[in-house]
């Protein structure tokens, strides 16, 4: 009697469970329309404008950028005039290359190396102009960045760290 009263017991309870599980399933209804737009509120108050913060302390270089667009380069040596390049930044200064494809979204760092051969360099560099050596011919956009200072012969430019250092002199 004991096993018969158990079994209708759990019977019931999982055919109860059956029944609820069944009943909450149901079509749901639909969304009702959106309501109106309510009124823009005020716009608030401007705030304090802060104070002037101190200038900061001169650094120990002159830097300029000069670009030449669509500059069409052929095999062998391409001289770029150059009257930013003075004598004072071919004494004391350094001089930058790099080039990109018109339309690129990169500047590539002269020279470019393919494969282990030296396709574009800088070749030398003179007061007034700067001479490329090219083993192609093809329109790029090139920008050189001319940096006048101190003297930089001390400077390792091989270490970031080092050349990070004198420029925040």
């Amino acid at each position: 009697m004991k096993t018969t009263l158990k079994f209708l017991t759990y019977f019931t309870m999982a055919f109860a469970l059956i029944i609820t599980s069944i009943s909450c399933e149901g079509e749901d209804g639909m969304d009702g329309a959106d309501g109106v737009q309510g009124v823009a509120g005020a716009d608030g108050a401007d705030g304090q404008n802060g104070a002037d913060g101190t200038d900061g302390e001169d650094g120990n270089a002159n830097v300029i950028s000069i670009s030449f667009d669509a500059y069409a380069i052929s095999t062998g040596q391409n001289e770029f005039e150059v009257p930013e390049l003075t004598q004072e930044i071919y004494d004391n200064g350094f001089v930058y290359g790099y080039t990109t494809v018109n339309g690129n979204a990169f500047w590539e760092t002269l020279p470019i190396v393919i494969g282990g051969e030296t396709r574009l360099d800088i070749d030398r560099i003179e007061v007034g102009k700067i001479i490329l050596t090219s083993l192609f011919d093809q329109t790029l956009d090139f920008r050189f960045v001319l940096v006048a200072g101190n003297d930089v012969n001390a400077v390792d430019f091989s270490n970031y760290y080092e050349v990070e250092s004198f420029l925040k002199k």
